[in-house]
């Protein structure tokens, strides 16, 4: 296109020196514009000898493995080049792809032959380490710290466009979109009774990553499909489980930040507060995901190193859906704090933490038990079966570790009430619960037919959590790959111990089942499509 212009440019030129009337020009202006002419059209001559190098080239280059992605309309391709993602701290890292998008010799998202405009395109999914890369399967997104995942993608791209000498356009948004499909197929065994077998849409996610339009705005919405069974939750009008999937929104906030100039950043909106972090190999959410990982429309303020390694924290305040009065007040809040390091270059590295949050009843978990009427349902149930109406707080602490050594993981938390919920509140045998979770897991990575693989162990244990329908321990074992780009399959076996059926709990007052006392066993086969 320049060099389009750059012909009309010379064309209007010439024809506005030729209409200067001839009775005003002397011989002498006859030759020196005889000359301008002369010298612009070598000037196009030159760069139409460009084009063509330049078209050469083009051919030569499309030649090689290509990739697109829809700007404004067109379709703008461009070779793959190699990276190396950071796998450090991979439970918050996103490890982009081994292989990035380019258009001529940028990285997304910007487009020199449009310089200011503004693009829809896609890219990695927010957390997921799975490339060809030798990266660990963390294949359990637990969605927490998003906020600073994306604060790190955008940083990448700074750095990759500084590299190329370019300078992302100003006071313009640019749209990143990710997202996952996830079909599982299970056999189950519950606690002793017949076994049943599905087939289930379980995830489709859509997330939208907005970049700018400052170098200090960063904004996330992701909306979800939700496999709810119907009335048995109370929520849909009937129990056709095809007919009544649903699109949510379960995330959006904004992010003002620039890790390039400043490791302090700031994030409002709706989002899973950093109270644990709930990494997991295993299919199944982490017993301690389901007791304490707490979803809320909170404002935070974090510190992110410069690079990977040091101490970061974050802290953050919410109203919360509990209350202690009549009267709704932001109340609840926390403190999330670590330290992540290497060792030996790149052969080791640790994540170490811990938080403490004000009131563990606002949980995901503790809000929704997922069970049907008549009986306790969290304490956001609906029709008798939950009250948010609190006598009091129960804060709850965090300590986490991960711990990789070359392609060993280990990994370990634990999350415990810091006091008992008054008897009006949760019991566990007719005295106040205080319910504890732990979650423990080891791992080892390897290459099988030149595709990454991953084969885990966990154990997972709770106390008081009855009236969560929580098992009191679980042994589960998994095998993870990745047969295709962006894609992981996995198969995975559970076996849940249950409490003993002589325990007894309730919940806002409200009777929980009773427990049967026998395990549970369950088989998942899971197939994720990332993009």
């Amino acid at each position: 296109m320049r060099f389009k212009l750059t012909k009309l440019a010379v064309v209007l030129s010439t024809a506005g020196m030729i209409s200067i009337p001839v009775f005003a020009a002397s011989q002498q202006d006859i030759n020196n514009l005889t000359k301008q002419v002369n010298a612009l059209q070598q000037q196009v001559s030159t760069l139409q000898t460009e084009v063509q190098v330049h078209n050469a080239q083009h051919k030569k280059t499309k030649s090689k493995t290509t990739t697109s992605y829809v700007s404004h309309g067109k379709v703008v391709t461009g070779p793959l080049i190699p990276t190396t993602p950071d796998t450090s701290g991979a439970q918050n890292t996103p490890s982009g792809g081994s292989l990035l998008p380019t258009s001529g010799l940028t990285y997304l998202p910007v487009d020199l032959d449009v310089p200011g405009q503004s693009f829809v395109s896609s890219g990695p999914y927010i957390g997921i380490p799975l490339q060809f890369s030798g990266s660990n399967l963390i294949i359990n997104n637990p969605s927490v710290n998003q906020d600073v995942s994306l604060l790190k993608i955008r940083k990448n791209i700074h750095q990759r466009l500084h590299a190329l000498g370019v300078t992302e356009e100003q006071d313009h948004a640019h749209v990143l979109l990710s997202g996952v499909v996830e079909g599982q197929a299970m056999y189950k065994k519950i606690g002793g009774s017949s076994y049943s077998t599905d087939i289930d849409l379980t995830n489709a996610t859509l997330d939208a990553y907005i970049l700018g339009p400052s170098d200090w705005l960063s904004s996330l919405m992701s909306l979800t499909y939700d496999n709810n069974i119907g009335t048995e939750s109370g929520s849909l009008a009937n129990n056709s489980r095809d007919l009544n999937s649903r699109v949510l929104i379960t995330q959006a906030f904004v992010t003002i930040g620039n890790l390039m100039k400043s490791p302090v950043y700031g994030t409002f909106g709706q989002f899973y507060v950093p109270f644990g972090t709930y990494s997991s190999n295993m299919v199944s959410a982490p017993l301690t995901q389901l007791l304490a990982r707490t979803k809320a429309r909170a404002i935070l303020l974090g510190y992110q190193p410069e690079n990977n390694d040091g101490l970061y924290g974050s802290a953050y305040v919410f109203r919360g859906d509990t209350r202690f009065s009549t009267i709704n007040r932001v109340s609840n809040g926390g403190i999330n704090v670590g330290y992540r390091f290497h060792l030996m270059g790149d052969v080791i590295h640790s994540d170490i933490g811990g938080g403490v949050i004000r009131n563990l009843a606002d949980s995901v978990g503790m809000q929704d038990t997922g069970n049907s009427a008549g009986i306790f349902n969290g304490f956001g149930g609906v029709n008798s079966t939950g009250n948010e109406q609190l006598q009091h707080r129960v804060p709850a602490y965090d300590a986490r570790a991960l711990l990789s050594i070359g392609k060993v993981d280990l990994l370990g938390e634990y999350i415990t009430a810091a006091k008992a919920f008054s008897p009006q509140d949760m019991t566990m045998n007719s005295v106040g619960a205080r319910p504890q979770a732990l979650n423990a897991e080891a791992a080892y990575t390897f290459d099988a037919f030149a595709r990454p693989t991953s084969v885990a162990i966990g154990y997972g244990m709770t106390k008081n959590a009855l009236a969560l329908q929580l098992p009191t321990r679980r042994y589960s074992m998994v095998l993870n790959t990745s047969i295709w780009r962006d894609t992981l399959q996995s198969l995975e076996f559970r076996h849940d111990i249950n409490y003993a059926a002589s325990n007894f709990a309730t919940g806002s007052g409200v009777p929980v089942p009773a427990s049967s006392g026998k395990p549970d066993n369950a088989i998942t086969a899971q197939f994720d499509v990332y993009f």
